[in-house]
């Protein structure tokens, strides 16, 4: 795996990308764990004062999940519920999994997680394990919901990760084709080139975030799961953020 120094030594190198909209740091250097743990408790609240339609597709992870504005409309047949905190890690969502996804009584759950991990700097067989363990806590609260994982998108000022991403999505793959009722679902492969480097019209202009485009992928290869596992679900969605 390639180790924190050098992608440092990556953005040294090259001009310094875009503010994330998730904090007043670098799009490189992380969230504080205050700020995480602040939007968590917030979206922990809200749900504790706005109770969703019942039984929700829950869309759970970092910001990718949280900017995804679109949601609602994007998925307009099905009752789902965005439940994404930003900056979060694959840490951060197993420490808040109960408090924030079980209250709701999920019929479903979606993953978007671990791409701030790799970031961060984490080796994919530890992001790995920190996967395996909020997968873990989420089929505590069921062992029958159909749940997915979303793979890691290969954001270009993230590119220096680019095989540590792979070898996370690769190893997350695996390891669901062995699980019941879970699929992992592949957007990584379409975001990237010929030249196998990322389309740079999927991401935003902090190139870490996803574009309209990007999001159109994600509604794409997320519905297909959807069409598949709730075929009968025709009702009116819940935003929570």
């Amino acid at each position: 795996f390639l180790p924190p120094n050098i992608c440092a030594q990556t953005a040294n190198s090259s001009p310094a990308p875009s503010r994330s909209p998730d904090s007043g740091l670098s799009a490189l250097s992380g969230i504080p764990q205050g700020s995480i743990d602040s939007d968590a408790t917030a979206l922990e609240l809200k749900l504790q004062q706005s109770i969703p339609e019942q039984n929700p597709i829950v869309f759970y992870g970092s910001s990718s999940i949280r900017l995804w504005k679109s949601l609602p409309e994007d998925f307009a047949d099905y009752k789902v519920l965005n439940c994404g905190f930003g900056g979060s890690r694959l840490t951060d969502c197993i420490k808040y999994a109960r408090q924030i996804v079980f209250p709701t009584r999920p019929s479903g759950v979606i993953i978007y997680a671990g791409d701030n991990d790799l970031a961060a700097g984490t080796p994919p067989e530890k992001a790995f394990q920190s996967f395996q363990k909020l997968f873990g806590i989420l089929r505590s609260y069921s062992s029958s919901i159909p749940m997915a994982f979303v793979s890691v998108k290969p954001s270009p000022a993230r590119l220096c990760y680019l095989d540590n991403i792979l070898r996370f999505n690769q190893m997350v793959k695996a390891y669901l084709e062995g699980q019941p009722d879970s699929e992992y679902i592949d957007v990584c492969s379409e975001m990237l080139g010929p030249d196998r480097k990322p389309i740079t019209s999927l991401f935003s202009g902090d190139r870490i975030h996803l574009s309209p485009a990007g999001y159109s992928i994600m509604r794409k290869e997320i519905g297909e799961f959807l069409q598949e596992e709730f075929p009968k679900q025709k009702h009116k969605t819940t935003v929570a953020r």
